[in-house]
């Protein structure tokens, strides 16, 4: 034990987040064609390269950095106004264009984890129990536990073989009913349910049925539902129509305890830029938020910028968004065709920056140990992909696969995956 730490401190000094680990062994030692060809590739950090170019581009104008006398002194710590209608705005034109979103119900929030946590601190007491789809995003399971101690579950999601033998992950309300009903009779009490939307591994976009569905069940269990929904505008898919719970706000059966969580990281390339959004109905949860809110402050000259980028509608509604869609989509036909080429089987998916991929065939055995063997395998030849029981499958053998990195490390990352399974083969 660590001295002169509190006890909570200590439990977390021996914690350390898998996707955090290996994304900062990768961060230490970057692979590059040209400066360092040995080092790590990292196709297990779900961040997107894929427009660098017109953010650094646009990122020139020096319009964009203006420092005044009033940038020295406090401000609205839940987000200037500024940047609160900029968001509301953004968010009304791409996701509820029937349905205005008001900048009164927009906090603005260092990050979309700052989101959780604050979701955390006033909505649940500790031992509470939220529900998630899983496999999910871990870091669910930290940022509302490790200092609030929130019991998040999961709702695991169903698996059903077709005729073609592949594995289906399917959420479904009474899959989410049968949960709840299992929490409460072990006598937890289950106060919200978190969904990511479109999914995070799986790169699903759900339909505005089914969501009404998951609503209509936590509204009969009097839960929260808090939607995620960080890659809103990252869904590629050209038949595929993402529809936003802002954009249904006339259907909810219970605004006061419906949440959104929106940021930058994702959808608009700027997961430096640590800004995220809480959309909410519920003034109570405004009140505190704002009473609270130095503790989640994103510095005013960054929510300036922001602003100042959000808009612009021109570069960023014909120039950012539907390029970055565009390169999403050429990137991942690009990843699935080369997976399918070595017989690795890619779960369809409409949106985000990932495949859900099937390594099972490369395995000697279906379980846990064979998987991170698998896992450990790919890191020795410096290749970081996400292992699925790390996401909370209970399917061994299924691994995260991001593609939305710059094309030359895609192409090496790739490689490695392919000359490492090549490798087991000849082994077997």
């Amino acid at each position: 034990m660590a001295h002169h730490l509190s006890n909570r401190a200590n439990k977390m000094l021996e914690k350390r987040d898998f996707l955090d680990q290996y994304a900062m062994l990768c961060l230490h030692d970057p692979y590059h064609p040209v400066l360092n060809e040995k080092g790590y590739v990292n196709l297990g950090t779900s961040v997107s390269s894929l427009c660098e170019d017109i953010m650094l581009e646009r990122m020139k104008d020096p319009s964009l950095f203006k420092f005044t006398s009033k940038d020295q002194h406090y401000f609205p710590m839940w987000g200037i106004p500024e940047c609160r209608k900029a968001i509301a705005n953004c968010l009304t034109r791409h996701l509820s264009p029937n349905m205005p979103l008001h900048e009164d119900n927009v906090l603005v929030l260092n990050g979309g984890v700052a989101a959780m946590e604050v979701l955390a601190c006033c909505l649940f007491d500790p031992g509470d129990v939220l529900l998630t789809p899983s496999p999910c995003y871990t870091r669910i399971f930290v940022n509302f536990n490790e200092r609030f101690q929130v019991h998040v579950e999961d709702v695991f999601l169903k698996n059903t073989t077709e005729d073609e033998g592949t594995v289906t992950f399917e959420l479904t309300a009474a899959i989410l009913e049968n949960t709840i009903k299992e929490q409460m009779k072990r006598g937890k009490k289950v106060k919200g349910f978190f969904l990511v939307n479109p999914n995070n591994p799986l790169g699903e976009v759900y339909t505005s049925e089914l969501v009404l569905q998951l609503m209509s069940v936590c509204h009969r269990y009097n839960l929260h539902f808090i939607s995620d929904e960080a890659y809103a505008m990252s869904v590629y898919e050209p038949e595929t129509k993402f529809q936003s719970v802002l954009s249904l706000h006339s259907k909810l059966v219970d605004p006061q305890k419906t949440h959104v969580i929106w940021a930058f990281s994702k959808d608009i390339n700027l997961a430096g830029m640590r800004i995220g959004a809480l959309v909410t109905w519920n003034e109570d949860l405004l009140r505190v938020v704002k009473n609270t809110s130095m503790y989640t402050a994103v510095p005013a000259i960054t929510q300036q910028t922001a602003a100042l980028l959000l808009n612009d509608t021109v570069w960023l509604d014909e120039i950012l968004l539907p390029t970055h869609q565009h390169r999403l989509y050429i990137a991942a036909n690009k990843t699935r065709e080369a997976l399918n080429s070595i017989g690795i089987a890619v779960r369809p998916a409409q949106a985000g920056f990932f495949f859900w991929v099937d390594l099972r065939p490369f395995m000697k055995e279906i379980n846990q140990s064979e998987e991170l063997a698998l896992f450990k395998l790919l890191m020795e030849h410096k290749v970081y992909i996400t292992p699925g029981s790390e996401m909370r499958s209970l399917e061994y053998g299924w691994f995260r696969i991001v593609f939305s990195a710059k094309s030359e490390i895609l192409n090496e990352g790739l490689r490695r995956i392919t000359d490492t399974l090549k490798e087991l083969k000849n082994d077997n």
